[in-house]
């Protein structure tokens, strides 16, 4: 197994969850280390941290949902070892990242002995803990496209306490605008993997004026998008109706922010 922080793997090892051969440290890489910026994409690197990604300008100004995400994962502490490619890997359905990387439509790029490749990261993740990567690859970068014009971010989640602790259930909502508005919704720890609520997208993208019952229907159809299970943290029942009032939440603040201008 390959690491970059360490803050999921040291703790599956110490659990007894893997038991890898041989660990190999890539955190002396320089081509995996920094955060690019070109021809509107933006380059998250494989060693590139939490915290790094959270205080790029470019993130914080066309990527919102994807800071607050960042910033809502574990401590400051964690936070400057922790990577998004890591937690991307991971592959756990709480790991905070991944809602908004699949809202922002993120491709994920992959390199081994048999040449490059690059995946939706919504098909890069496969199941719990499982990803599309073969034994001999690793991911070396996620891309993002910079939204252009107007545009908003929300990331919300919801835990037992306010910080080091994993999320019972998150929403993520994005809105651009140009011609039309889209709307774009996923969740965290409510589905085994990365899922978009499309017939609330649907509803919202096809509204001609966004009121009190359109967003109550889409946060009703939210639900449905969602198979969450009971556990430790939560039970099923209050993750979902969590599920309907965070994507409540999340769309009057898309709105809201769009309404006052955007980029927000």
């Amino acid at each position: 197994m390959v690491k970059s922080g360490g803050t999921d793997l040291i703790v599956w090892l110490h659990r007894s969850l893997v038991n890898p051969d041989c660990v190999i440290d890539l955190t002396k890489i320089e081509q995996l280390k920094g955060i690019g910026l070109s021809n509107g994409r933006i380059e998250i690197k494989a060693l590139a941290t939490l915290n790094e990604v959270a205080s790029n300008p470019a993130v914080g100004e066309k990527l919102p949902a994807l800071f607050q995400a960042c910033m809502a994962h574990s401590d400051p502490l964690i936070r400057n070892r922790a990577t998004v490619v890591g937690n991307v890997c991971s592959a756990v359905p709480s790991g905070d990242v991944i809602a908004p990387l699949l809202c922002y439509g993120a491709m994920v790029e992959i390199t081994g002995p048999s040449g490059d490749r690059t995946l939706r990261i919504g098909d890069f993740i496969t199941g719990p803990k499982k990803t599309a990567l073969a034994a001999d690859e690793i991911v070396t970068a996620i891309k993002i496209a910079l939204p252009e014009g107007k545009s908003a971010g929300c990331y919300i989640k919801i835990s037992r306490r306010e910080a080091l602790d994993i999320a019972q259930a998150a929403v993520c909502c994005t809105a651009f605008e140009s011609v039309t508005r889209e709307f774009r919704i996923s969740f965290c720890a409510v589905s085994p993997r990365p899922v978009r609520a499309t017939e609330a997208e649907r509803l919202l993208n096809g509204a001609t004026k966004m009121d009190d019952g359109i967003v109550e229907a889409a946060a009703k159809l939210a639900i449905e998008a969602v198979d969450p299970i009971t556990d430790v943290r939560a039970s099923r029942e209050y993750r979902l109706a969590m599920i309907e009032e965070l994507t409540r939440r999340a769309i009057k603040s898309c709105v809201e922010k769009l309404e006052a201008g955007g980029p927000s």
